[in-house]
């Protein structure tokens, strides 16, 4: 099924609404029954009714079967032993409107606005000074980027493993089939990250984070609109954020930062003990989140939204954090729980 959509020549054509959540419903059970093949650990999928399902016209071949339309959904994928989560699906109809395929096109979170980008390891500027306590960093601000053009409403959220065949990209979601991927981040900044993070291992995958639209017809794949994490040195799709909504590292000394709901902790390579303390809940002061100890100014937790490279790895990341504990600073890269809105 993967190799055939990838010669599809559609030609599509709006339909009208009638009907489309029927067959929205009646493509939900085609899909739960082929996903059940493939894991015995999926449930069932369900066809939500808002945003409505869209109905399209296609003339196209898939192999050697003619799809007639293609239904485009809003579904819920509800696993056995495991929390359910919301996608997007793709279902291709033949000439009686009965299904033939079935996929998902992950999208977790939308979002209005992309990621400031700056560069170098010089912190974020400490907040303006008011009458809440702020970091007292006093660095000068890292040196900015033309601010990038605002995504379009449509835009997804989407994780997964990015490889280069033979110069061309494919992205294989980390809940979903794989997708053609045309680069359209700023300077194609994803192509260079992965020809930078995959040096002398051709073929060798990059986990990314980004932000995608899907292109106008099936079988088009997605285009990557914007690079929000790229590492070749991570769990990937395996990475658990559990109920850490944070997470962060940094070097010089090596360390790792936890938030989540009610605490942070703290933990240093060769130094004190792995610190541990509750905190006042997060602060927002243009666009930069702040966390400070609920028993007084330190540790204090600085994240701002811009691009950060780690020091050691080279992997990419969407934040830039600082910490502020006992009179010592520390600086490096954050990301954020994929499975929260975006903040």
């Amino acid at each position: 099924m993967r190799s055939a959509l990838a010669f599809l020549l559609p030609l599509v054509v709006a339909l009208p609404a009638a009907g489309q959540t029927p067959l929205a419903q009646q493509c939900a059970v085609f899909g739960e029954a082929q996903y059940r093949k493939l894991s015995p650990s999926i449930d069932r999928i369900t066809a939500l009714e808002f945003p409505p399902p869209a109905l399209e016209r296609v003339e196209a071949q898939a192999g050697s079967q003619t799809v007639s339309a293609a239904v485009t959904m809003r579904g819920k994928l509800t696993f056995r032993n495991g929390p359910p989560f919301e996608t997007h699906f793709v279902c291709l109809l033949d000439a009686q409107r009965r299904p033939l395929f079935f996929y998902a096109l992950p999208a977790l979170a939308t979002r209005g606005a992309p990621t400031p980008v700056t560069r170098g390891g010089t912190p974020a500027p400490p907040l303006p000074t008011n009458d809440t306590p702020t970091l007292p960093l006093g660095q000068a601000p890292a040196a900015t980027e033309p601010t990038r053009p605002p995504l379009p409403a449509s835009a997804v959220r989407l994780r997964g493993l990015v490889r280069d065949l033979g110069g061309r990209l494919q992205l294989m979601p980390c809940d979903g089939a794989p997708l053609t991927l045309e680069d359209r981040t700023p300077q194609q900044e994803l192509t260079r990250a992965l020809r930078e993070l995959t040096t002398g291992k051709e073929g060798r995958p990059m986990f990314v984070e980004l932000y995608g639209s899907r292109e106008v017809g099936l079988g088009a794949g997605i285009a990557a609109l914007e690079l929000r994490r790229a590492a070749v040195e991570t769990a990937g799709c395996r990475e658990r954020f559990d109920h850490r909504e944070w997470i962060g590292l940094g070097n010089d000394p090596s360390w790792r930062l936890e938030v989540t709901s009610r605490d942070m902790v703290i933990g240093v390579l060769g130094g004190s003990p792995t610190l541990r303390v509750s905190h006042a809940g997060p602060e927002r002061h243009d666009g930069a989140v702040m966390y400070t100890s609920a028993d007084g100014p330190e540790p204090a937790i600085l994240i701002n939204e811009q691009r950060c490279v780690d020091s050691q790895s080279g992997s990419l990341f969407a934040y830039f954090v600082q910490i502020r504990n006992e009179g010592r600073t520390l600086v490096g890269c954050a990301a954020h729980n994929p499975g929260m809105p975006a903040p």
